[in-house]
């Protein structure tokens, strides 16, 4: 009697590990599968990233100019010529991006404190001014050039990884900034405001919410010259050097 009680304890303890190893390896198992998902899912990321941009121009006669043809261009739309290019280093698709091109109202605030209206020898002028809760620039010319100084939206879509593309995807810059640092070039005394790059984007790793990345633009004028072209007929020749620096 003893004896077959001893072996039924000795069953029941057998059953009862062998159901504490079962129950152990099914946790490792699921906390190594865990692991490697998490391990995968930070190997995929979204990254993306828009480089500094050198720029060389050539303006002829005026400095009211976009930078695309060589040729003067009055600044008919909001969007110029001149654009930076946004590149995705992770490796998943960043889908569904929209970039906003902002201003920082506080820095348009002190620049318009300091630069409400300014003219020099050429012309090439501008002021601010409020208009219906706007604020808005104009530059003079032969004709005046009025421009809302507002947020710029615009949907850019997917953004592959740039092992799955070539080029960037391009963001232009608002054409009243353009002109601005066609003035700033030759005045060294107009700090210019910055303009703030926000990316909105949907990360596959996270679809419930939206991703966001800002960036800001910071130029810098290297060099300035101003050429007489031909004397006869009083043509003038600008060359300007600079870069956009991506912070």
């Amino acid at each position: 009697m003893k004896i077959q009680l001893l072996v039924l304890i000795i069953s029941i303890g057998g059953v009862v590990l062998a159901t504490f190893i079962s129950v152990f390896a099914a946790l490792r198992l699921k906390k190594s599968h865990q692991t490697a998902t998490d391990e995968q899912k930070n190997s995929r990321e979204v990254n993306l990233a828009i480089p500094s941009k050198t720029f060389e121009v050539e303006l002829h006669q005026s400095l009211f100019q976009d930078w695309g043809s060589g040729v003067e261009e009055l600044f008919q739309g909001d969007k110029s010529s001149v654009y930076l290019e946004v590149y995705n280093h992770g490796n998943i698709p960043a889908e569904n991006v929209m970039v906003e091109i902002a201003v920082d109202f506080d820095e348009l605030n002190d620049f318009m404190k300091d630069h409400t209206a300014f003219n020099d020898e050429d012309n090439h002028s501008f002021y601010l001014s409020e208009e219906e809760e706007k604020v808005v620039i104009s530059f003079n010319k032969l004709e005046n050039i009025k421009h809302e100084i507002n947020f710029h939206f615009e949907e850019l879509g997917t953004i592959h990884p740039v092992g799955a593309e070539k080029h960037g995807i391009k963001i232009h810059l608002p054409k009243w900034y353009i002109y601005l640092l066609n003035i700033k070039a030759f005045n060294e005394n107009l700090d210019l405001f910055s303009l703030n790059i926000i990316l909105v984007y949907k990360d596959l790793n996270n679809e419930s919410k939206l991703c966001t990345k800002e960036f800001l633009i910071e130029p810098e004028i290297h060099m300035a010259k101003r050429e007489e072209e031909e004397h006869s007929n009083n043509k003038v020749k600008y060359r300007i050097k600079g870069e956009l620096i991506i912070e």
